[in-house]
């Protein structure tokens, strides 16, 4: 196998999924929901209000370096549960090969021993595959064999994007593929210059995609830093795929539509020129970034909690702020 195989290609995509899901971690929740509670392979179904614990870490590989996963995380429910997520753009046919080598050298890590005894525990493990064929399965397994003739198997469930509707995706709070929408048009992409028909349908989905983010947004389904998190995201992505199928100009001009404005981001263009302030007011420039960067922290966390209200407050309630400040324990 060579190196581009064994560590993979870090595309527009996988930084799309991984971005997503390191500034709004509750939105795997539900894919986890989708990938292992329907199948039942686990027995508790999350809501969006449990924490969860990012887990990024490079693991090391003595042939080549340091193999980096697309998404390790822990969910604190009534348990404390483990899983590893997949984005796979491509398929050169060594996924379930590395899906395993990742889990084993997680567990390995964490294993617990003494002189006498080892105990590994294996991730929970599941694959989002972009592009996928007929053939692709919706479960892998991988079979372990072990001394003394015996055996053990596990399940790594797939979600296949071209089996998902925008319908299903909301329906379901599965915001976190709501970007990769458009690999379902991949193939037609090539086609947009020349067919005012499939410029005319993909427009229509771009614009029902932004139409019901805001949507989700009033309705607080989702904060304004998520959508806002999902916009950029969806932009990246469906820009990545216009480059790659020679239709870069019809895609920008679907984009160039309709450009949101989230609550969120007023806000926060606000309360950043006021942390500009904060810091001239001490005269130096080291001030000024320290009152700046003070107050952008203050505000993504705000965003992050979904106190729109605070925000617009923060802006212009100095006293307010810095009780807020206390609240948070920023210094």
């Amino acid at each position: 196998m060579n190196e581009e195989s064994q560590k993979g290609l870090n595309t527009p995509y996988d930084s799309a999924f991984k971005s997503i899901v390191k500034k709004c971690p509750r939105m795997s929740l539900f894919l986890i929901n989708e990938m292992f509670y329907k199948p039942g392979l686990i027995d508790e179904e999350y809501d969006g209000t449990e924490r969860v614990e990012l887990l990024d870490k490079e693991l090391p590989d003595l042939e080549f370096g340091n193999l980096e996963l697309d998404l390790r995380l822990a969910v604190y429910k009534s348990t404390r549960r483990t899983f590893h997520l997949e984005c796979q753009s491509t398929s050169d046919g060594t996924v379930i090969l590395k899906m395993i080598q990742y889990d084993t050298r997680s567990a390995l890590e964490e294993a617990d021993y003494d002189a006498f005894c080892i105990r590994v525990k294996i991730d929970d493990s599941g694959i989002v595959f972009l592009r996928s064929t007929r053939n692709t399965p919706k479960v892998m397994t991988v079979i372990l064999e072990v001394p003394q003739g015996k055996s053990v198997s596990y399940q790594i469930p797939v979600v296949r994007m071209q089996d998902y509707t925008l319908g299903y995706i909301i329906d379901n709070k599965l915001f976190i593929l709501l970007p990769f929408l458009f690999f379902n048009y991949e193939k037609q992409l090539e086609k947009v210059p020349d067919d005012k028909s499939l410029y005319e349908e993909i427009l229509s989905l771009y614009d029902t995609i932004l139409d019901r983010l805001k949507e989700l947004e009033k309705s607080r389904i989702i904060t304004a830093y998520e959508a806002s998190t999902l916009y950029d995201a969806l932009k990246a992505v469906f820009e990545a795929l216009g480059k790659t199928n020679k239709a870069e100009k019809e895609v920008k001009s679907i984009m160039g539509g309709k450009i949101l404005e989230f609550s969120a981001d007023k806000y926060y263009d606000a309360g950043k020129t006021e942390g500009v302030a904060i810091g001239e007011a001490k005269g130096k420039a080291e001030g000024k970034a320290e009152g700046e960067q003070k107050l952008a922290d203050l505000l993504n966390v705000l965003i992050a909690n979904g106190r729109i209200e605070d925000i617009a407050r923060v802006a212009s309630d100095q006293e307010y702020r810095a009780s807020l400040y206390k609240e948070y324990a920023i210094v």
